[in-house]
């Protein structure tokens, strides 16, 4: 009976009264239903159980729902079938979420909050997953349950590996605020940083300062030591680094023994930051390794003895094979882009460049996709280390650029030697020399040169100098990179071949002597010129320090290793040698085919450098490459001319936005139309264009 006159109470607000118009049953989608019209009457039973069924949202039962209303089942039963005769509940839940969002937002904040804290204890005791729980707390804003911090990094750990990602700062910001242990918080930040180093790495945010701080005063759980150090490292923050690194080896013998990411933690360290195994010689002592097939099967594991077999002047022929295995078994993750950066790089020195290229690529559009710039840079800058070897320049900068652009250089930490080397290494092949001089000034931290991607980048800058006429500063350079490398236990041949690169400047000095050394003793470490690509390179060498009847048999060796491999860009060279000594020997029918094949492929890679001088440009230093000629400055709006000018003194998009109060997009409109209007086709060459507008202006 009682259920029967609820049930006509329900419908007085859909069925109308014998000659009045019927009322419209209630729009279900566009969430106008008032709690007024739901609860005809103010039954406090049928607003307890739709305030408790919209609190429960897509896991609401009757019975969960009497609970947490702390009502009579029977009760809340009867009301819910009344719901559902209406339209407005199906199978025990709201039909539609505007209705349940309707409900909520009617009611007071605080009792709102308390239904939700008292909807995640509920279900955390009936045995709900963490994610369930984790959203009822996170709509409460404060719990002191003692399991809360756990469910909640346990939540926060689903939504990251869902790509959820302000669902897991949430999560995690929630967690921190509740954990009572200071160690708990800590290993919280740690987690922080992960997903807002995903990305931003910056180190002028909140939980990069909680995580600094739990560093150096020893609070960061043993376990989540190994990732604090990496991101101390990334940015420098050697002494914060020690400290973990000294806490690690302290700790027991099983703790380390057992644990795959202390096992990749040395493995990486030896490899990238080589100054620290000096300094905790205990830690990184050899060990015999324990763990079940799981810990065989992680990827950091399977890394660590991947960089081991790297780490020799001649690396194993399976070496490739094992790196493809990781790329091919491991999803990229906040815990596992070290281990796939070191698959990338073994197969970048294994000479497996095509397919670096298709793991790149592939990961680069992973990235993408997933919403991870900070990725996204570093498998750009790795990406652009393989074109450049393969001998495509202008994709080789197009990546460095689009790593560098990404993410703020003052961000990358000691990683932006990698992709700055790379640019300026491309960059001055091609003999964009004041560009590539540009990118030399930035500001990049100290501790870069402790650390493997100093290499690159003194690499990169003995190129440069070279190639602008000063063989001197080259040399110093060259030498440093050999100094570091030797000091560091890493004088592998194949890691930077910095002999070769001395080699050349000893050439442009007139040191013949010393260069036919230098070049003699890498073709040794590498085990003669076909164990390497940069063996070709030895034989050129070779070749200059000869007359020039000894230089053709080298030469058509290289040429012929340079055939064999992927490098275009040496090929050319190597063509373009061998063209100039059968023309020195007065054999011209031989050079005229070896220089037109060799200008060909010059102009392919894109290398201005070369192409001018198989054109018969002798001067003593390479020209830069001819600008494009811009467009009138004058055709630009006021608010076209400050987005150029900002962008032409290297402010990124984000930047110009914020310097202008504009959005993003709107910065990107602008450019679009000032390059159409300059006539330019790239960042780099506004501020030629810019600058030629100030001219014209003070000409004027």
């Amino acid at each position: 009976m009682q259920r029967s006159v609820a049930r006509d109470r329900a419908r007085t607000s859909i069925v109308a009264e014998p000659g009045e118009q019927p009322a419209a049953r209630p729009r279900r989608a566009d969430g106008d239903e008032t709690l007024t019209m739901l609860l005809p009457g103010g039954d406090p039973d049928r607003l307890r159980a739709a305030c408790a069924v919209a609190v429960l949202g897509g896991v609401a039962t009757t019975n969960l729902a009497a609970d947490l209303a702390e009502a009579d089942p029977d009760r809340i039963r009867d009301v819910v079938a009344d719901f559902a005769e209406v339209g407005w509940v199906a199978q025990e839940r709201f039909a539609h979420p505007a209705i349940a969002a309707r409900v909520l937002r009617e009611m007071p904040v605080e009792q709102r909050r308390t239904l939700h804290g008292r909807a995640a204890e509920l279900l955390h005791r009936n045995g709900f997953p963490a994610s369930v729980v984790a959203t009822q707390l996170v709509a409460a804003g404060e719990t002191r349950a003692p399991w809360a911090t756990q469910v909640l990094v346990d939540a926060a750990d689903q939504a990251l590996a869902d790509d959820e990602i302000d669902c897991a700062v949430k999560r995690l910001e929630l967690a921190y605020r509740t954990g009572r242990r200071v160690a708990d918080r800590a290993g919280i930040a740690g987690r922080l940083v992960s997903v807002e180093w995903r990305l931003d790495p910056s180190t002028r945010s909140r939980n990069f300062g909680r995580l600094k701080a739990a560093v150096y005063t020893g609070r960061v759980p043993t376990a989540d030591l190994p990732g604090a150090v990496l991101h101390m490292l990334w940015h420098g923050y050697v002494q914060h680094a020690d400290h973990a690194l000294d806490r690690l080896e302290r700790a027991p013998a099983g703790t380390l023994t057992c644990n795959p990411r202390v096992d990749f933690l040395r493995a990486w360290l030896r490899y990238t930051h080589p100054t620290h195994p000096e300094r905790h010689q205990q830690l990184f002592a050899d060990r015999t390794r324990t763990g079940d097939a799981a810990h065989r099967e992680s990827p950091h594991r399977q890394a660590a003895d991947l960089l081991a077999a790297l780490t020799v002047q001649h690396p194993p022929a399976d070496l490739a094979a094992a790196a493809q295995r990781i790329l091919a078994c491991h999803r990229l993750g906040p815990s596992t882009v070290e281990p796939l950066v070191a698959a990338i790089d073994c197969l970048l020195h294994a000479d497996r460049l095509d397919t670096a290229d298709a793991w790149c690529t592939a990961l680069l559009a992973e990235t993408e996709a997933r919403h991870a710039p900070t990725w996204r840079s570093i498998f750009a800058a790795l990406r652009a280390d393989t074109l450049l070897r393969r001998g495509n320049l202008a994709a080789a900068v197009d990546n460095a650029t689009l790593a560098l652009d990404l993410v703020p250089t003052e961000h990358l930490g000691v990683w932006a030697g990698r992709p700055i080397g790379t640019l300026v290494r491309a960059l001055t092949a091609r003999g964009d020399h004041a560009e590539a001089a540009a990118h030399l000034r930035r500001q990049l931290p100290q501790a870069m040169f402790e650390s493997r991607f100093a290499l690159p980048y003194l690499h990169a800058y003995g190129r440069h100098c070279l190639a602008i006429g000063k063989p001197d500063d080259a040399l110093r350079h060259f030498r440093q990179c050999g100094t570091l490398m030797r000091q560091w236990n890493l004088d592998f041949a194949w890691l930077v071949p910095w002999r070769n690169d001395m080699a050349a400047a000893c050439l442009r000095l007139g040191e013949r002597r010393r260069a036919q050394s230098l070049a003699t003793m890498h073709l040794e470490l590498i085990g003669g010129p076909e164990r390497h690509a940069s063996g070709g390179v030895s034989l050129r060498l070779l070749a200059a320090t000869g007359d020039a009847h000894r230089r053709v048999p080298l030469l058509r060796r290289a040429v012929a290793l340079a055939r064999s491999g992927t490098d275009d860009l040496e090929l050319a060279t190597a063509l373009s040698d061998l063209g100039r000594a059968h023309r020195a020997i007065g054999d011209a029918d031989k050079a005229g085919p070896l220089l037109r094949e060799a200008a060909q492929l010059a102009e392919s890679c894109g290398s201005g450098v070369l192409v001018r001088r198989l054109r018969g440009d002798r001067t003593a230093q390479p020209a830069p490459r001819a600008r494009p000629t811009p467009g009138r400055a004058d055709s630009l709006s006021p608010a076209e001319r400050r987005v150029a000018e900002l962008a032409a003194l290297g402010k990124r998009n984000r930047e110009i936005a914020e310097t202008l109060d504009i959005t993003t997009s709107t910065v990107e409109q602008h450019l679009t139309r000032v390059y159409r209007k300059l006539s330019v086709a790239r960042r780099g060459d506004l501020r030629f264009a810019m600058a030629d507008r100030a001219e014209e202006s003070a000409a004027g």
